[in-house]
């Protein structure tokens, strides 16, 4: 599992083209959208990989200027009850 938070910067005369867009991606949800273009979102993701060709694809939608993540949480195991050895 990881999930990021990331800030995503628009143009805001293409706000409604960029929402759109993005609730097309799998994992993706938006949290707040301001006046000015910003948007904060969460995305849940199988691994890093697959977060890093996720981000990369929201900086290639139309209108959106860049796309940052502000913060990652991963676990990486799949049972959490599972004690790990120190």
């Amino acid at each position: 599992m990881n999930i990021s938070g990331v800030l995503v910067t628009a143009n805001p005369d293409k706000i409604n083209i960029v929402k759109q867009q993005l609730t097309e991606i799998s994992g993706l949800e938006i949290h707040a959208v301001a006046e000015d273009g910003r948007l904060v979102i969460t995305l849940e993701c199988d691994n890093d990989k697959t977060m890093a060709d996720t981000v990369i694809e929201i900086n290639n939608c139309e209108g959106v200027s860049s796309a940052v993540i502000t913060y990652q949480y991963g676990n990486e195991n799949e049972n959490l009850d599972e004690e790990i050895p120190v």
